[in-house]
């Protein structure tokens, strides 16, 4: 019996034969190769899906793209005759409007010129200036209420004028009517003023045996006083039940003189200044025809018109520009600002051109051509105490303080009245006198709000003979006054307002009285910043019904509610703010929106930026095309939609808008979870996946949402059929309104 194999050794492998090891390799070698054609198949494979996936979202990208361009051009040519159906409504009406105010103004029989006529308004004028029977001061009082009426109703009839239409040769008189009728009325003053004065002795007071009376109308308060008596103990002196006052030197005691205080609630004096307007851009000088053609038969006569000869064009152009060197410098800066763009991909090439984004180049063109522009005298910029009108605003109208020569009096000898022949011209009292220059140096400057003159200085002044005087007044007390207000007094020669000369200011903001000392005589004003509401801190435009809206600015110092109601509004203070007397008489009064935002300007409440305001405040400016876009698209649909400020809007730069925005057809504001986040550039709008209260921003648009032309397309996809239909019925009137009031505040800009 043969032998039993032996086991093998437990936990140790037995030995692989050579043949088993040549199987394994090649069982191995054969895997591989299968798992490699497996991969390869499998990479074949995918290329293949990806492709066909990259495929498939290349025609979906393009038909997408095409279907939003179809759509895109679709809805701007639907916005753009929305919008000219309603500008070519609201123009027939205005201009049947104005026709009607034309025809009633020709018809009005009531023996008043017409101050757009030349002879009739040139013939008012004069017979009034040369009519000497009738210059008591009732008279002039109530004759000047007409001639304001004049002036006011010329400059609404500028204001209704083209720009066109003010370079017709025959419009150019309007401004010079407005000149002529301010200074008529300041004439007939002077002249009811020296009747008065002539006749002082007989007009005195019983008790103190001066002169002291008021005369007053709606627009005119005028207050004279003159010494007949001469008493060395005269102090000072207030008008009684118009709280204005003042304080004389010792020496007008004993001296022949008489103070008028007249208060006006206009100023006649601000639109003279040069700061008062924004400077529009020169008009480039005219080239004379001749050499135009002379230059055009060289180029005909020569070669054809290549690179060479454009080249020696434009250097003939050049040698006549430098015959004039302003000319030259605005020729560069156009050259500046004309600088070519580069050069557009084939992509862009391919894309339509959006009006707005050419009317958006231009318009950033003509703001820069404007900001270059908009600089005053060198004088003006480097002297600190002129008041620079872009920046400051005349409040509470004109006060003007004079001295004047009292001249003699008729004297009672027995039966006899004797008069001594006087001049028939009133003589104004020249204070501090040409010769008292070290006076004008110690007092010259400006010195903080509520600081007192120095004792030294004080003495000194008295000294030279000529210490200040002073002044008290009475503020109008439908103005309000946000800061405490800076007195400024006219200078005739520099045709501006100037801060020096006027010191130991104090203003009493409980009993609403202003008093200073000053060396200076004339017209002063009190001023204010103009921007000092600016820049807001939030708005909301909320729609109350059909043509009724209610726009809520909450400025840095003010809140204010404006009620829209078809085309006129009205003005409200915020139920949550403290009610500002001041504020009481423009309440609740319904005009049109020029009529109310002029109104709140002058009461002191500046809401309105200018061109040029984004100097004075820090802001994120916005495309100005793509920003007047947005205010007329939210205008239409102001009925049905609640807008609201966006904290991310001065997140993002100057070709982008955000706000929020959701559908509201009750008066009852929205809830937190029911606005949306909009965003609007010049080539579309969509709505945002992130809300008001995220932390960071992102553009991802929201999900089932999809792009949009413009603002007013994207709101129609966001609303109900009821909100749509609400819009449908707006009218245009109405939405003309709320488009003034939105472009006249820009809130997009300045919130």
């Amino acid at each position: 019996m043969p032998p039993k194999p032996k086991s093998p050794v437990k936990g140790k492998k037995p030995k692989q034969t050579k043949a088993e090891k040549e199987r394994q390799k090649k069982e191995e070698a054969e895997r591989k190769l299968r798992e490699e054609e497996e991969a390869r198949l499998k990479a074949e494979q995918e290329e293949k899906e990806h492709q066909e996936k990259e495929r498939l979202e290349n025609e979906e990208r393009s038909r997408i793209e095409a279907e939003e361009k179809e759509q895109h051009t679709a809805e701007v040519t639907e916005l753009g005759n929305i919008l000219h159906g309603n500008a070519t409504a609201l123009q027939n009406v205005l201009e049947e409007r104005r026709s009607k105010a034309k025809w009633d103004r020709y018809m009005l029989c009531n023996g008043t010129p017409d101050p757009t006529v030349p002879g009739e308004i040139n013939a008012y004028i004069n017979l009034w200036k040369e009519d000497k029977d009738r210059n008591h001061i009732d008279y002039v009082l109530d004759e000047s209420k007409l001639t304001l009426l004049l002036i006011e109703e010329v400059e609404e009839h500028i204001k209704s004028l083209t720009d066109e239409e003010l370079l017709d040769p025959n419009n150019k008189f309007l401004q010079d009517t407005v000149t002529d009728l301010e200074a008529l009325i300041s004439h007939k003053l002077d002249e009811a003023s020296l009747q008065l004065l002539k006749k002082a002795s007989d007009l005195a007071d019983t008790e103190t045996g001066n002169l002291q009376i008021v005369h007053s109308s709606p627009q005119i308060t005028l207050m004279m006083w003159g010494n007949l008596t001469k008493n060395p103990r005269f102090k000072a002196f207030e008008f009684e039940g118009e709280k204005q006052g003042f304080e004389l030197p010792k020496h007008f005691a004993l001296s022949d003189v008489a103070v008028r205080m007249i208060k006006t609630k206009y100023d006649h004096y601000s639109h003279h200044c040069k700061t008062y307007q924004l400077k529009k851009k020169k008009a480039p000088p005219i080239v004379e025809v001749k050499e135009e053609e002379k230059i055009e038969d060289d180029l005909k006569e020569g070669a054809p018109d290549t690179e060479e000869n454009t080249e020696g064009l434009e250097e003939n152009e050049n040698i006549n520009k430098e015959e004039n060197n302003e000319v030259n410098e605005e020729e560069n800066k156009e050259k500046e600002s004309a600088t070519p763009a580069p050069e557009a991909t084939p992509q862009e090439e391919e894309e339509p051109k959006v009006d707005q984004e050419g009317d958006a180049v231009e318009e950033e063109k003509k703001e820069d051509e404007e900001e270059d522009e908009d600089e005053y005298d060198e004088d003006e910029e480097e002297d600190e105490d002129v008041v620079i009108l872009r920046a400051y605003q005349v409040l509470g109208g004109v006060m003007t303080f004079e001295i004047l020569d009292l001249p003699p009096q008729p004297k009672t000898v027995k039966n006899w009245i004797m008069t001594q022949v006087a001049s028939d011209e009133l003589k104004f009292v020249q204070y501090p006198s040409n010769s008292d220059s070290k006076l004008n140096g110690t007092l010259s400057g400006t010195l903080p709000m509520g600081q007192t003159l120095d004792p030294k200085a004080m003495a000194g002044a008295e000294m030279l003979g000529a210490p200040p005087i002073g002044v008290t007044l009475r503020l109008p007390d439908d103005v309000l006054y946000s800061e405490e207000p800076q007195v400024a007094y006219w200078c005739p020669e520099g045709k501006h307002w100037r801060l020096d000369g006027s010191i130991d200011i104090k203003y009493d903001e409980e009993n609403n009285m202003l008093s200073f000392k000053t060396i200076k005589s004339g017209p002063f004003a009190c001023i204010q910043d103009r921007h000092i509401n600016m820049p807001f801190q939030s708005w909301e435009l909320q729609p109350l019904g059909l043509n009724h809206a209610k726009l809520t600015i909450i400025a840095a110092i003010i809140e204010a509610e404006i009620e829209i109601k078809g085309e006129v509004c009205c003005f409200r203070q915020t139920p949550d703010t403290d009610p500002k007397p001041q504020l009481e008489f423009l309440q609740n009064k319904w005009m049109s929106p020029q009529k109310l935002i002029e109104a709140m300007f002058n009461v002191g409440i500046n809401l309105f930026p200018e061109p040029d305001s984004k100097k004075y405040v820090s802001v994120q400016e916005k495309d100005f095309e793509n920003e007047v876009a947005t205010y007329r698209q939210m205008a239409l649909t102001a009925s049905y939609f609640t807008y609201s400020y966006s904290k991310w809007n001065t997140d993002v730069g100057r070709d982008r808008i955000i706000l929020q925005g959701c559908e509201n057809l009750s008066e009852t504001p929205p809830a937190d979870d029911q606005w949306s986040v909009l965003m609007i550039s010049s080539h579309r709008a969509m709505k945002l996946r992130i809300t008001e209260d995220d932390q960071d921003f992102s553009e991802d648009f929201a999900e089932g949402t999809q792009f949009h032309a413009d603002l007013y397309h994207m709101v129609c996809d966001l609303s109900t059929d009821a909100g749509r239909e609400r819009m449908r019925q707006s009218d245009f009137m109405f939405v003309n309104a709320v488009s003034q009031w939105l472009e006249a505040t820009r809130l997009l800009t300045y919130a």
